[in-house]
Protein backbone atom coordinates (compact mmCIF):
# COMPACT_ATOMS: atom_id res chain seq x y z
CA UNK A 1 0.00 0.00 0.00
CA UNK A 2 1.37 3.58 -1.03
CA UNK A 3 1.91 6.40 1.94
CA UNK A 4 2.21 9.75 1.43
CA UNK A 5 3.07 12.05 4.42
CA UNK A 6 2.92 15.91 4.15
CA UNK A 7 6.05 17.01 5.76
CA UNK A 8 5.30 20.45 5.31
CA UNK A 9 1.98 22.66 3.37
CA UNK A 10 3.62 26.15 3.31
CA UNK A 11 5.70 27.38 0.64
CA UNK A 12 6.74 30.92 -1.29
CA UNK A 13 8.63 33.45 0.85
CA UNK A 14 6.35 34.35 3.91
CA UNK A 15 5.05 31.07 4.62
CA UNK A 16 8.39 30.13 4.70
CA UNK A 17 10.26 32.60 6.68
CA UNK A 18 7.92 32.85 9.31
CA UNK A 19 6.61 29.16 9.09
CA UNK A 20 3.24 29.34 9.33
CA UNK A 21 3.30 26.16 7.85
CA UNK A 22 6.17 23.93 7.95
CA UNK A 23 8.32 22.99 4.59
CA UNK A 24 9.63 20.06 4.98
CA UNK A 25 8.24 18.53 1.67
CA UNK A 26 6.41 15.42 0.67
CA UNK A 27 7.58 11.85 1.88
CA UNK A 28 6.39 8.36 0.03
CA UNK A 29 6.71 5.14 0.92
CA UNK A 30 6.12 2.29 -1.65
CA UNK A 31 8.72 -0.36 -1.31
CA UNK A 32 11.01 2.77 -1.59
CA UNK A 33 11.18 5.85 0.41
CA UNK A 34 11.19 8.63 -1.00
CA UNK A 35 11.37 12.30 0.18
CA UNK A 36 10.48 15.22 -2.26
CA UNK A 37 11.55 18.78 -1.78
CA UNK A 38 13.14 18.83 1.58
CA UNK A 39 12.73 22.51 2.70
CA UNK A 40 13.64 24.48 5.83
CA UNK A 41 11.78 22.25 8.87
CA UNK A 42 12.18 18.60 6.89
CA UNK A 43 14.48 17.15 9.47
CA UNK A 44 12.42 18.55 12.34
CA UNK A 45 9.07 17.13 10.77
CA UNK A 46 10.64 13.75 10.28
CA UNK A 47 11.04 13.66 13.66
CA UNK A 48 7.62 14.66 14.61
CA UNK A 49 6.32 12.14 12.32
CA UNK A 50 8.71 9.38 13.47
CA UNK A 51 10.45 9.12 10.49
CA UNK A 52 14.07 7.67 10.39
CA UNK A 53 16.68 9.40 8.03
CA UNK A 54 18.74 6.38 7.46
CA UNK A 55 15.84 4.81 6.01
CA UNK A 56 15.16 7.34 2.81
CA UNK A 57 16.16 5.87 -0.53
CA UNK A 58 16.21 8.91 -2.41
CA UNK A 59 15.82 12.75 -2.54
CA UNK A 60 14.52 14.61 -5.08
CA UNK A 61 14.76 18.32 -5.55
CA UNK A 62 12.14 20.08 -8.27
CA UNK A 63 14.10 22.86 -8.19
CA UNK A 64 16.29 25.56 -6.88
CA UNK A 65 14.00 27.41 -4.35
CA UNK A 66 14.74 27.71 -0.55
CA UNK A 67 11.73 25.99 0.17
CA UNK A 68 12.12 23.30 -1.55
CA UNK A 69 15.59 22.39 -0.90
CA UNK A 70 17.52 23.84 2.38
CA UNK A 71 17.26 20.66 4.71
CA UNK A 72 18.46 18.53 1.55
CA UNK A 73 22.06 18.16 2.65
CA UNK A 74 20.81 16.62 6.21
CA UNK A 75 19.08 14.37 4.13
CA UNK A 76 21.55 13.19 2.19
CA UNK A 77 23.95 12.68 5.65
CA UNK A 78 20.37 10.52 6.68
CA UNK A 79 20.38 8.21 3.79
CA UNK A 80 24.33 7.70 3.98
CA UNK A 81 24.42 7.06 7.97
CA UNK A 82 25.92 9.77 8.89
CA UNK A 83 28.80 9.60 6.01
CA UNK A 84 29.43 5.87 7.00
CA UNK A 85 28.10 4.63 3.73
CA UNK A 86 28.14 5.51 0.33
CA UNK A 87 24.13 4.95 0.21
CA UNK A 88 20.85 6.97 -1.73
CA UNK A 89 20.39 8.81 -4.85
CA UNK A 90 19.35 12.09 -5.80
CA UNK A 91 17.64 13.38 -8.40
CA UNK A 92 17.11 17.08 -9.08
CA UNK A 93 16.70 19.52 -11.27
CA UNK A 94 19.52 21.18 -13.53
CA UNK A 95 19.59 24.75 -11.28
CA UNK A 96 20.36 22.41 -8.22
CA UNK A 97 23.13 20.40 -9.36
CA UNK A 98 24.64 22.61 -12.03
CA UNK A 99 23.38 26.17 -11.30
CA UNK A 100 21.53 28.40 -13.82
CA UNK A 101 21.81 32.07 -13.88
CA UNK A 102 21.72 33.13 -9.90
CA UNK A 103 19.92 29.63 -9.10
CA UNK A 104 22.37 27.39 -7.20
CA UNK A 105 24.21 24.92 -7.40
CA UNK A 106 23.22 23.83 -4.34
CA UNK A 107 24.69 20.69 -3.25
CA UNK A 108 28.02 20.31 -2.22
CA UNK A 109 30.18 18.14 -2.82
CA UNK A 110 31.22 16.38 0.20
CA UNK A 111 27.53 15.41 0.17
CA UNK A 112 27.39 14.24 -3.26
CA UNK A 113 30.49 12.12 -2.18
CA UNK A 114 28.04 10.77 0.24
CA UNK A 115 25.38 9.69 -2.39
CA UNK A 116 25.20 6.04 -4.51
CA UNK A 117 23.59 7.50 -7.26
CA UNK A 118 23.03 11.42 -8.56
CA UNK A 119 20.54 12.08 -11.57
CA UNK A 120 19.69 15.10 -13.49
CA UNK A 121 16.36 15.36 -13.36
CA UNK A 122 14.99 17.32 -16.91
CA UNK A 123 11.36 16.88 -18.42
CA UNK A 124 10.40 14.26 -20.59
CA UNK A 125 13.28 11.93 -18.65
CA UNK A 126 12.45 8.82 -16.28
CA UNK A 127 14.61 6.59 -13.93
CA UNK A 128 13.78 3.71 -11.92
CA UNK A 129 13.68 3.78 -7.92
CA UNK A 130 13.03 0.20 -6.72
CA UNK A 131 10.11 -0.99 -8.34
CA UNK A 132 8.53 2.47 -8.88
CA UNK A 133 9.19 4.51 -11.84
CA UNK A 134 9.49 8.30 -11.56
CA UNK A 135 8.90 10.27 -14.59
CA UNK A 136 10.14 14.10 -14.92
CA UNK A 137 7.66 16.36 -16.26
CA UNK A 138 7.43 19.95 -17.44
CA UNK A 139 7.19 23.34 -15.09
CA UNK A 140 6.40 27.20 -16.09
CA UNK A 141 8.45 28.84 -13.14
CA UNK A 142 10.70 31.50 -12.96
CA UNK A 143 13.48 28.41 -12.27
CA UNK A 144 13.44 27.46 -16.19
CA UNK A 145 14.93 23.52 -15.29
CA UNK A 146 12.26 23.00 -12.58
CA UNK A 147 10.89 19.55 -12.85
CA UNK A 148 7.35 18.16 -11.54
CA UNK A 149 7.65 14.34 -10.54
CA UNK A 150 5.02 11.79 -11.22
CA UNK A 151 5.83 8.27 -9.59
CA UNK A 152 4.38 4.97 -10.95
CA UNK A 153 3.40 4.00 -7.29
CA UNK A 154 1.73 0.02 -7.09
CA UNK A 155 -1.35 1.91 -6.35
CA UNK A 156 -1.51 3.96 -9.63
CA UNK A 157 0.44 7.30 -9.91
CA UNK A 158 0.67 9.95 -7.61
CA UNK A 159 2.01 13.56 -9.46
CA UNK A 160 3.58 16.33 -7.47
CA UNK A 161 3.53 19.34 -9.70
CA UNK A 162 5.48 21.51 -8.09
CA UNK A 163 5.63 25.70 -8.76
CA UNK A 164 3.78 26.72 -12.14
CA UNK A 165 2.24 28.77 -13.80
CA UNK A 166 -1.38 27.25 -15.46
CA UNK A 167 -0.29 25.99 -18.27
CA UNK A 168 -1.55 23.29 -21.35
CA UNK A 169 1.32 21.19 -21.80
CA UNK A 170 1.99 21.09 -18.03
CA UNK A 171 -1.44 19.52 -16.95
CA UNK A 172 -1.67 17.80 -20.19
CA UNK A 173 1.30 15.65 -19.02
CA UNK A 174 -0.69 14.74 -15.47
CA UNK A 175 -3.14 12.56 -17.23
CA UNK A 176 -4.10 9.67 -15.78
CA UNK A 177 -2.81 10.54 -12.46
CA UNK A 178 -4.94 8.71 -9.81
CA UNK A 179 -3.68 11.44 -7.05
CA UNK A 180 -2.32 14.97 -8.20
CA UNK A 181 -0.85 16.89 -5.72
CA UNK A 182 -0.97 20.88 -6.55
CA UNK A 183 0.92 24.03 -5.38
CA UNK A 184 -1.74 25.98 -4.66
CA UNK A 185 0.04 29.53 -3.56
CA UNK A 186 -2.19 32.24 -3.49
CA UNK A 187 -5.99 32.47 -3.26
CA UNK A 188 -8.92 33.14 -5.68
CA UNK A 189 -8.74 36.75 -7.17
CA UNK A 190 -4.96 37.17 -5.94
CA UNK A 191 -2.74 35.66 -8.98
CA UNK A 192 0.62 36.15 -9.37
CA UNK A 193 3.12 35.07 -12.08
CA UNK A 194 4.71 31.47 -11.67
CA UNK A 195 2.61 30.13 -9.29
CA UNK A 196 -0.95 29.16 -9.23
CA UNK A 197 -3.91 30.56 -7.76
CA UNK A 198 -7.65 29.07 -7.23
CA UNK A 199 -8.86 29.85 -10.33
CA UNK A 200 -5.81 27.99 -11.97
CA UNK A 201 -6.17 25.59 -9.71
CA UNK A 202 -9.76 24.90 -11.13
CA UNK A 203 -8.85 24.33 -14.63
CA UNK A 204 -6.16 22.43 -13.80
CA UNK A 205 -8.35 20.06 -11.87
CA UNK A 206 -11.13 19.72 -14.56
CA UNK A 207 -8.44 19.06 -17.15
CA UNK A 208 -6.20 16.17 -15.25
CA UNK A 209 -9.65 14.86 -13.48
CA UNK A 210 -8.02 12.86 -10.60
CA UNK A 211 -9.59 10.28 -8.39
CA UNK A 212 -7.90 13.00 -5.43
CA UNK A 213 -6.82 16.68 -5.80
CA UNK A 214 -4.93 17.68 -2.78
CA UNK A 215 -3.67 21.41 -2.32
CA UNK A 216 -0.58 22.30 -0.81
CA UNK A 217 2.24 24.69 -0.61
CA UNK A 218 0.56 27.23 0.93
CA UNK A 219 1.45 31.16 0.79
CA UNK A 220 0.65 33.20 3.77
CA UNK A 221 -2.19 35.02 1.57
CA UNK A 222 -4.06 31.79 0.85
CA UNK A 223 -3.77 30.51 4.67
CA UNK A 224 -5.07 33.96 5.69
CA UNK A 225 -7.54 32.91 3.35
CA UNK A 226 -8.21 29.62 4.53
CA UNK A 227 -7.21 26.81 2.44
CA UNK A 228 -9.61 24.48 3.09
CA UNK A 229 -12.28 27.34 2.06
CA UNK A 230 -9.82 27.61 -1.19
CA UNK A 231 -10.17 23.40 -1.76
CA UNK A 232 -14.02 23.87 -1.18
CA UNK A 233 -14.05 26.03 -4.26
CA UNK A 234 -11.98 23.44 -6.40
CA UNK A 235 -14.15 20.70 -5.38
CA UNK A 236 -18.01 22.79 -5.90
CA UNK A 237 -16.15 23.44 -9.17
CA UNK A 238 -15.28 20.65 -10.43
CA UNK A 239 -16.59 17.85 -8.95
CA UNK A 240 -13.60 16.30 -7.69
CA UNK A 241 -12.90 15.49 -4.95
CA UNK A 242 -10.15 18.25 -3.64
CA UNK A 243 -8.19 18.40 0.05
CA UNK A 244 -5.88 21.40 1.53
CA UNK A 245 -3.57 19.43 3.12
CA UNK A 246 -2.08 19.93 6.66
CA UNK A 247 1.52 19.26 8.24
CA UNK A 248 1.66 15.65 9.01
CA UNK A 249 -1.27 14.76 7.09
CA UNK A 250 -0.76 11.20 5.66
CA UNK A 251 -2.85 9.99 2.69
CA UNK A 252 -3.15 6.05 2.05
CA UNK A 253 -3.66 4.74 -1.60
CA UNK A 254 -5.35 1.40 -1.58
CA UNK A 255 -8.74 0.49 -3.17
CA UNK A 256 -9.48 4.22 -2.17
CA UNK A 257 -7.87 7.62 -0.86
CA UNK A 258 -7.96 7.66 2.57
CA UNK A 259 -6.52 10.86 4.58
CA UNK A 260 -5.70 11.13 8.14
CA UNK A 261 -5.43 14.37 9.69
CA UNK A 262 -3.30 14.72 12.67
Amino acid sequence: MTKLIFLGTGGGRFSTIYQIRSTGGLYVMDGVNVHIDPGPSAAHQMHRAKLDPAKTDAVLISHCHPDHYTDAEVMIEGMSRGGLKKRGALLASRSVLEGLNMHGPVISSYHRSLLHSIEMAEPGGETMLGDVRVRFTSTKHNDPTGVGFILETSDGLVSYVSDTELDENVSRQQEGCRVLILPLTRPSEARIPNHLCTEDAIEFVREVRPEMAIMTHFGAKLIHAGADRQAAMIENATGVRTVAAEDLMSVQLGRSVRVRRV
